[in-house]
């Protein structure tokens, strides 16, 4: 008795020092890692604050079901659950980021929780909950205001839920998993592939087990999936889903050129068709996430999300994928179906994208990765200890955690102190903004207009966030275009400030603000221009008149 309860303070210990592990990781060098504020997170950190003040989105709507934002009608959740932190902190940086600081800490027990579901073994789920918690890639997304890893976080705990009804029958469980099914719905879009397939599982278990269960329970589990899918569908109809739309690889540009292509130069239907093209186009993209150029090596190739020599895992992680899923079979493990199904399930949402290999819409691979992992490093060294010398095991121990210190440190280096630091990524991820509204502020009542460039992203966004502008004020004059080719609308003025630049030097009290080359054939004095810089980069000119 007494061990048992020595045994779960020691795990509850382990786990304690695992959430500051994770805190530290998240608050590290915060506010330089990632360099800026982005468009998405503004809008959802805005949004946030509106909704406080207001009740409403930026464009006046109550209590939307979608965040009409760039006409990308973004999940509303993020920022709902934003309004505790805006209200307390105000809108910055810190409280629009808070909710995902609280999901990367929340992963130590999900993590470990699902690991105990799916195996029993405590030594196994301290594995995987290590694994997940020392990669770069747990934290590349929660160190910033996206919606992906809150989607994740309800994944994980309706495949938690699920699995207990799964054990013990027991409604509340099943009652659980829809709402966690719920809260991924209305997190991110990538959400919807995983909310079909337990919703799908759900079926299948009552379909499974409809002879042991009562007819009452039977009808009241039908009801409450029909729910559930009408809940997370009912607002595409209402609002629809063109940021989906757009990003289906059918809708590409290239993929359309690229089969007509093929048709012209052999006219074989049975070989150059819509089905056979999809086929390679969607598994050559899912494979490409798989591949160790991706999982080890380089990472996302959007300079967003990803640098080069920046990897995901390490590659003693990438052997034990392949290991642990043979000894997960070799050993029959209860739920090593369901393993796999999450594992190779992860990658879909993006491979049905026309985008390269990305980690947002497959950011859920890590933690599966990690389980897997750890099952097979368990049983790894567990054979070692039977088969080998004390010492062999030992050296065989040593030069694994070596390899594995060695490429994680390598991943972590790459990421704080040598990433941030890059034009690309200072471009990328759209910095300036910040000093652009200091600049603003102090200069707001000299001049009648500032005209912005509207090139990159969505400027407005930027002064609504960084200005703290009053959203009932904003609401009464926000309107936004039709959509351009890649689905965005656009903001075109509010206030002072119209999002276009052609110069005109005859003006007064007038300041255009634009990219360095905008200024290239005017007849100005360029040293009286002043600069906006972030790092060594100059991002923005501006002239006054």
């Amino acid at each position: 008795m007494y061990k048992i309860i020595d045994q779960k303070k020691r795990i509850i210990l382990l786990l304690s020092v695992f959430i500051l592990i994770a805190i530290f990781f998240c608050v590290y060098k915060f506010g330089q890692v990632p360099p800026c504020i982005n468009a998405d997170e503004a809008a959802f950190g805005y949004n946030a604050y509106s909704l406080l003040k207001t009740g409403k989105d930026e464009y006046g709507a109550f209590l939307p079901m979608r965040l009409i934002s760039f006409l990308d009608y973004k999940l509303p959740l993020y920022s709902y659950l934003s309004i505790p932190f805006m209200a307390f902190l105000g809108l910055n940086d810190l409280s629009t980021r808070m909710v995902n600081i609280i999901v990367a800490i929340l992963y130590v027990p999900i993590v470990y929780l699902l690991t105990i579901e799916l195996f029993e073994r405590k030594r196994i789920a301290i594995l995987a909950v290590f694994l997940s918690l020392l990669s770069p890639w747990t934290y590349i997304l929660t160190r910033h205001a996206h919606e992906g890893p809150l989607s994740v976080l309800f994944i994980l705990l309706s495949f938690i839920w699920f699995i207990k009804f799964h054990k013990q029958k027991k409604i509340k469980f099943f009652i659980l998993t829809n709402l966690a099914l719920i809260g991924a719905g209305y997190s991110y879009h990538t959400a919807r592939l995983f909310v079909l397939v337990v919703v799908a599982l759900q079926l299948l278990e009552l379909f499974m087990s409809r002879k042991r269960a009562k007819k009452q329970k039977n009808y009241l589990s039908i009801i409450i999936l029909l729910l559930t899918v009408f809940f997370i569908f009912y607002p595409d109809i209402q609002y629809g889903a063109n940021r989906v739309a757009n990003l289906f690889y059918l809708r590409n540009s290239g993929f359309q050129a690229r089969l007509l292509e093929y048709k012209t130069e052999h006219a074989n239907l049975l070989t150059h068709n819509i089905l056979t093209e999809s086929i390679r186009d969607v598994s050559y993209r899912y494979f490409q996430q798989w591949s160790p150029d991706f999982l080890v090596i380089n990472g996302d190739k959007n300079w967003r999300f990803g640098f080069q020599n920046l990897g995901l895992i390490t590659p003693i992680e990438f052997f034990l994928i392949f290991f642990g899923l043979a000894i997960l079979f070799l050993k029959n493990e209860r739920y090593r179906w369901l393993i796999l199904l999450l594992l190779f399930l992860a990658p879909l949402p993006n491979a049905l994208t026309w985008q390269d290999a990305s980690i947002i819409r497959s950011y859920l691979m890590i933690f599966p990765i990690s389980i897997v992992s750890a099952f097979g490093i368990y049983h790894f060294f567990e054979d070692a200890s039977r088969k080998l010398t004390k010492n062999k095991t030992f050296v065989v121990m040593v030069l694994t955690a070596g390899i594995y210190v060695f490429y994680l440190y390598n991943n972590w280096d790459i990421y704080l102190n040598h990433y941030p630091h890059r034009a690309v990524t200072v471009r990328a991820w759209q910095c300036g903004y910040k000093e652009l509204a200091q600049y603003v502020s102090e200069n707001y009542s000299k001049y009648d207009t500032f005209y912005i460039t509207d090139r990159h992203g969505q400027p407005y966004i930027f002064l609504l966030y960084y200005l703290k502008f009053d959203p009932s004020l904003y609401q009464k004059s926000a309107k936004i275009s039709a959509p351009d080719k890649y689905g965005f609308g656009q903001i075109y003025k509010f206030d002072k400030f119209v999002f276009d630049i052609n110069v005109d030097l005859k003006s007064k009290r007038k300041v255009f603000i634009g990219y360095p080359e905008a200024y290239n054939d005017l007849p100005v004095d360029k040293n009286k221009l002043k600069h906006i810089r972030v790092g060594t980069e100059d991002i923005f000119w501006i002239l006054e008149t």
